[in-house]
């Protein structure tokens, strides 16, 4: 912490917080795999981490892509995902804290 009492991580690759930021994945979607894959990341993590809250439903469609919010360190592993899947990923826009 600093003087002012904020973590300098926060909002930086190295927060391992559960600060929740809202995310927008932009991604090349072709009958909804991209979506599929998300959704299955996120049922994943939500079994495997009974802390971590972000439920599939919470995946919020977007004019070309999807937007949801999640810990700062989850976002590489979305984009993983992601790249498994061969699906092509053209921007990730992390938004406000939550």
């Amino acid at each position: 912490m600093d003087p002012s009492g904020t973590d300098p991580a926060v909002g930086t690759p190295a927060d391992y917080g559960d600060t929740l930021y809202r995310v927008y994945f932009e991604v090349g979607e072709w009958q909804g795999i991209a979506r599929d894959a998300i959704t299955a990341f996120l049922l994943d993590r939500r079994q495997a981490h009974a802390s971590f809250s972000v439920a599939p439903a919470e995946l919020r469609p977007r004019p070309h892509g999807y937007e949801v919010d999640l810990p700062m360190q989850l976002i590489p592993e979305v984009v993983r995902v992601l790249a498994e899947r061969n699906i092509a990923v053209y921007q990730v826009v992390r938004t406000e804290r939550r």
